[in-house]
């Protein structure tokens, strides 16, 4: 018989109502993700939160306890949840979850289940030559001040960082807006960076580890004395939950057009 904590969890997750999720913890449930511990928190005020993210992407998830376990108070249980993302793909996830009960309610979890791997790409990149060569192209592309002149999503507003990019490891700040979050700001950590032939960056919050994302420019110059310019957006970091359904981010149709004002910026 699977124990009244975990079953009224899973019957609250297939309701899709967030505060009723909500209720099944105590008001100080504390949240570990031990392979991405900055995504832990304490509250059950994160949990409604969290768990509207994850249905926007999901409406019709549906969660399955696969095993469980009990010792006192401490449950062990492995899950499965299945949904439907925007684009129509199945996202599936599943894992063990451990946690703790109080009076009945979960006051503590660890909580491993991540999307399983699907067939299908993880990664877009788009190729042109522009007539420029990758000194001057390259210009741009390490200067935070140019990129809102790039940006095809139309979230990018200015940068906050005015110090052009000068190796792996430095941070650029971005302010940012869009109609669901409002203004916000993004900080783009400096992945891989060779002067004149590649330069990449993984964004993520301010104070906060890089989300996975990761937009490369490659420059490779003709003998011609033009430049073939690759741009490839890589999300196959991306794990939340919340996250999955919702990717990828940014299409290609987008990234072409970012190559496209880049083409102009440099002619």
């Amino acid at each position: 018989m699977v124990p009244e904590a975990l079953e009224a969890l899973r019957v609250a997750i297939n309701s899709h109502v967030p505060e009723r999720i909500a209720s099944c913890f105590t008001d100080d449930y504390v949240a570990e993700r031990p392979l991405k511990p900055h995504e832990g928190f304490i509250g059950s005020d994160h949990v409604a939160a969290n768990w509207r993210k994850i249905l926007a992407g999901l409406p019709d998830l549906q969660a399955e306890i696969l095993r469980h376990a009990q010792n006192g108070d401490e449950l062990w249980s492995e899950w499965e949840m299945r949904g439907t993302a925007p684009t129509g793909a199945t996202v599936v996830l599943r894992g063990p979850v451990v946690l703790t009960t109080r009076d009945g309610r979960i006051a503590w979890a660890r909580f491993y289940p991540d999307p399983v791997t699907m067939n299908g790409p993880t990664h877009t990149t788009v190729s042109r030559v522009l007539d420029a060569p990758a000194d001057r192209i390259f210009a741009v592309l390490r200067d935070p001040r140019r990129h809102p002149e790039l940006d095809a999503t139309g979230f990018l507003r200015r940068a906050e960082t005015l110090d052009p990019i000068g190796a792996v490891g430095d941070t650029f700040v971005m302010a940012m807006h869009n109609d669901e979050q409002g203004d916000y700001r993004i900080e783009n950590h400096v992945v891989t960076f060779t002067e004149n032939r590649v330069i990449g960056w993984a964004p993520g919050r301010p104070s906060q580890r890089a989300d996975g994302h990761r937009f490369t420019w490659t420059l490779t110059p003709t003998d011609d004395g033009r430049t073939e310019v690759t741009h490839t957006y890589d999300w196959a970091a991306v794990t939340h939950p919340a996250k999955v359904p919702r990717l990828p981010l940014v299409s290609a149709a987008q990234l072409e057009a970012s190559v496209g004002q880049l083409a102009t910026m440099v002619a």
